[in-house]
């Protein structure tokens, strides 16, 4: 059984995470729908309606995890997304195209769109398991004031690492794309 204050942790995390990514699609649509295109993962005449879909999609699992309605499902609707970006990650390392952006700022420019690396397969996998930990049952208990600190404490912590370990992925690429060029 899962203690609520995780699932609650979770909750928050994932949907200020769809939510940011959604709103940096919408956003920059334009060249959202130019990285689909680069992945050529399918026709590109439907780069533009996924294009559109997509942030939609994200937006809605956000709702899912803030309201927690039907939590089970929003955390497996969630993983198959994060599922079919990391193949269509892998599939495109696999032919060696580590040129393009990978799409999945949630900040920032489009410009600084990292490219892409084993370390997003890792980086979504490890999403792709912490959704799916919000499929476990959890014990039923109140919260209390420490409970609410120990949240914000998590939460932030939460926020810098994936934020820290992004821009390791960044630069990561980045010096591998530079290595490359100069070699």
């Amino acid at each position: 059984m899962l203690d609520p204050l995780i699932l609650k942790g979770i909750s928050i995390g994932f949907g200020l995470l769809f939510l940011l990514a959604a709103i940096h699609k919408l956003s920059t649509a334009q060249q959202f729908r130019v990285v689909l295109e680069e992945y050529q993962v399918m026709p590109q005449a439907l780069a533009g309606p996924v294009a559109r879909v997509v942030p939609l999609l994200e937006l809605l699992l956000s709702i899912g995890w803030f309201a927690g309605y039907r939590p089970e499902q929003v955390a497996i609707s969630s993983a198959a997304l994060l599922a079919v970006y990391t193949s269509a990650i892998g599939i495109n390392l696999l032919r060696g195209r580590i040129h393009i952006g990978c799409g999945c700022g949630v900040a920032g420019s489009a410009d600084d769109d990292q490219q892409l690396s084993s370390g997003l397969l890792i980086r979504n996998s490890a999403l792709i398991g912490l959704a799916l930990v919000a499929t476990v049952p959890t014990t039923s208990r109140s919260f209390s004031v420490i409970d609410y600190v120990t949240l914000g404490t998590a939460l932030l912590a939460g926020v810098l690492l994936y934020l820290a370990a992004n821009q390791l992925l960044a630069n990561g690429a980045a010096i591998e794309t530079w290595r490359n060029k100069h070699d």
